[in-house]
């Protein structure tokens, strides 16, 4: 009788076990108790899909305490960090990133409540621009092992309507970058002086001016064009006067008392 009770002692034991893996690996909920009090979670070298998501509370829990794993999440993408212990762990330069989202901070390095926050589709395109940097660099060097619920990704795990605001934010700051680059190439920026004796900046060019090494000179001329954040602004560039298009010579024009042909001018300081 005592074998009897023995052997279905463990088939019990055997059949919980089973149950609780099943849960564990087959199934998806967006919150799963075993996965939010990382019963399992800490035993494996790989987390589960199961375990992907997180909330704000069981993210908390990876702040390295006690020699704990350590996560961190930007833009709602979760990296563990554990690795960089010495960084992220209690006491570590980096340890105000540990256990939450806040990417705003990877961007302004204040750790203040208002820069910890995932908040920042209020950024300038550069500072979106670092964030996209910041995830590839993490993509790199540490495991990206999770979503967090909340302003990025919903229960589900599925991109909110603010993540792909975000991210077409990040995409659309590339390409004017990259468009500006190739403008800063075509249009080298002037060199540029404030002369006190004539209260007049002198405006020049040379084969390096604007840091564009080339093989022509070019001449001084005021350049229309959209700053990285969308509005209209106006520089001294060096132009090859042979190579503009009509369409290129609405948005460029000439300084007042200077040669059309005068690789140097003086102009009034407004």
């Amino acid at each position: 009788m005592e074998g009897f009770n023995l052997k279905n002692t463990f088939f019990s034991c055997i059949t919980i076990i089973v149950l609780i893996l099943s849960m564990l690996f087959f199934y998806e909920p967006a919150q799963n108790l075993l996965c939010s009090f990382a019963i399992f979670e800490r035993f494996l070298i790989n987390t589960p899909k199961v375990c992907s998501l997180f909330d704000t509370t069981r993210l908390s829990r990876y702040k390295g305490v006690d020699g704990g794993k350590i996560y961190l999440s930007i833009l709602g993408i979760v990296f563990d960090v554990t690795e960089g212990r010495r960084f992220y762990g209690p006491g570590g330069s980096y340890s105000g990133f540990s256990g939450r989202d806040a990417s705003r901070s990877f961007i302004t390095g204040l750790f203040d409540e208002e820069n910890l926050t995932d908040h920042v589709s209020d950024m300038d395109p550069n500072d979106l621009i670092g964030l996209d940097t910041w995830i590839n660099t993490y993509k790199k060097k540490y495991k990206e092992i999770g979503k967090l619920i909340g302003r990025y990704y919903d229960s589900s795990g599925i991109e909110t309507d603010y993540n792909k605001l975000v991210l077409d934010k990040i995409k659309s700051s590339k390409m004017a970058k990259v468009a500006k680059n190739e403008e800063n190439v075509r249009y080298p920026s002037c060199n540029v002086e404030y002369v006190q004796e004539n209260q007049k900046s002198k405006v020049w060019c040379t084969t390096l001016s604007g840091g564009i090494k080339r093989n022509w000179i070019g001449v001084p001329r005021k350049l229309q064009s959209l700053d990285e954040n969308g509005k209209l602004s106006v520089r001294c560039a060096c132009v090859q006067l042979d190579t503009l298009s009509k369409a290129e010579l609405m948005h460029i024009n000439e300084y007042e008392d200077c040669d059309a042909n005068a690789t140097t001018c003086y102009i009034k300081v407004s």
